[in-house]
């Protein structure tokens, strides 16, 4: 209640005793004045009342603008952090992308069951099955259907004044422990690239993490539906450190041997070195094409038995590859990759042959081994492609003399790959591929597999 609305209240009852005076009710006049000390008594609480409410008010009022004031302070703290930023990831380019491919895998192999699930998702040649000693065995057939290919990347790019400074993160579903065929189908990430590199100058740059090997060539590797293609390819991703300069790359690559046993199970050990990688990059018109070279330090120790000094022993392994592409008409191109080399180990099919073996005497003897692919891709319309490969790997392996359990080396693998793909639309391919793959041991046992893959996929 205001001033003005207060001051008409108290002249109506004034008003009243007075013309109650003036007509002479002078009964009247003590009842009117009790009347009227009241509703001045009242007015006075009703006074007061809005003086404490205005007083509430007020103060409310100062909380406000105080609150008000330090939010404001804060958007401006805000709008200030956001502009600081703005200014340093302005340079920043963002890029995400991936695939996701399903995948319908059914395979015959001759001699039986393999011992290892993980040749139903893509061809390990190793795992192929053979038959025992004197034994015949049932052929298996199984169906897998599954999208653990796919995969998702991100990456970024951001120029500086010491060079442009890139990083990519990459991960698909492959190898995962975490899964259940039965339930849920659901499979744990894996990594698969993650790197950072560093363009200092024009052709020039040092890359620093995990990606494929300098060794490998991946842009000779066929085109295959098949997650790792034929058995001759050099297939590596490993963490290192990587100097390109124009045509040349050096890199210091993790290391890992792998050996055979004296009863033939496989030994893993670390060496004190890193993998050495050389390589050269050339091309002349529609011919690219790589030459690399691995030296590698083998390295095994016995801990249980350190007092012997022939259960702790070093070797020297190295390896050659001559791979590329030849464009022949239009689209059309030729691949071939030629590996050679003593204990390729990992490099070679994924790990098709050990580094080599351990002799009688607990010392490392490397093995010798050859591989070859060669692979064509042609384009029967814009639409339809088709990629035929044909590849061999090998081991020179010991006699029976020099390794008692030569007999179960693998001597020999071949694979065969013939697809048909359609690309109706930019990123999505549908396609169907016959492959056939074979395993020969040293004694002369040997495997057989045929697989049909459907895939359907879609890049993004």
């Amino acid at each position: 209640m205001n001033k003005k609305r207060l001051a008409l209240a108290l002249s109506v009852p004034l008003l009243s005793a007075q013309m109650a005076l003036a007509s002479g009710g002078a009964e009247n006049v003590e009842s009117r004045i009790n009347a009227l000390e009241a509703q001045i008594a009242e007015l006075k609480a009703m006074l007061a009342a809005t003086q404490s409410q205005t007083d509430a008010n007020a103060k409310t009022l100062q909380t406000t603008q105080v609150q008000a004031s330090e939010t404001a302070s804060g958007l401006e703290t805000a709008v200030a952090t956001l502009d600081s930023m703005k200014g340093k990831l302005s340079n920043t380019e963002f890029d995400y992308g991936g695939f996701i491919q399903l995948d319908s895998i059914t395979t015959t192999y001759q001699e039986g069951k393999p011992g290892n699930r993980l040749i139903d998702d893509f061809l390990v040649a190793s795992l192929i099955p053979v038959s025992g000693p004197g034994a015949q065995t049932d052929s298996y057939t199984n169906t897998n259907i599954h999208n653990k290919t796919s995969r998702v990347f991100f990456k970024t790019k951001t120029p500086t004044d010491a060079g442009t400074i890139s990083s990519h993160v990459e991960m698909d579903f492959m190898l995962s422990g975490a899964g259940d065929e039965r339930i849920s189908n659901s499979w744990n990430p894996r990594l698969r690239h993650a790197f950072v590199k560093w363009d200092y100058e024009p052709g020039k740059s040092v890359l620093a993490g995990q990606t494929w090997s300098t060794f490998f060539n991946v842009g000779a590797l066929p085109g295959v539906l098949d997650f790792v293609g034929p058995v001759g390819t050099l297939f590596n991703r490993q963490p290192m450190i990587r100097w390109t300069n124009g045509n040349y790359q050096f890199a210091l690559e993790n290391p890992a041997t792998r050996l055979n046993s004296l009863t033939g199970t496989r030994l893993d050990d670390a060496e004190a070195m890193p993998d050495i990688v050389v390589r050269y990059n050339g091309g002349d018109g529609s011919h690219s094409y790589s030459l690399a070279g691995v030296m590698r330090t083998l390295q095994y120790e016995d801990r249980s038995n350190l007092a012997l000094e022939g259960q702790n022993d070093k070797a020297m392994g190295y390896g050659l590859s001559l791979a590329g592409k030849v464009v022949t008409e239009g689209k059309n191109n030729l691949k071939y990759m030629l590996n050679y080399g003593s204990a390729l180990g990992r490099y070679l099919g994924l790990n098709a042959f050990n580094d080599g073996y351990l002799n009688a005497q607990g010392d490392i003897e490397t093995i010798d081994q050859t591989a070859l692919t060669l692979a064509y891709e042609h384009y029967w319309t814009p639409e339809w492609r088709s990629v035929f490969s044909a590849s061999v790997a090998s081991a020179d392996n010991p006699s029976m003399a020099d390794y008692a359990a030569a007999g179960g080396l693998a001597k020999q693998y071949q694979s065969f790959h013939a697809n048909l793909q359609y690309l109706p639309a930019p990123g999505l391919m549908l396609g169907g591929e016959l492959l056939f793959a074979s395993k020969e041991l040293e004694d002369g046992r040997d495997g057989d597999m045929n697989r049909l893959q459907l895939s359907v996929k879609y890049a993004f």
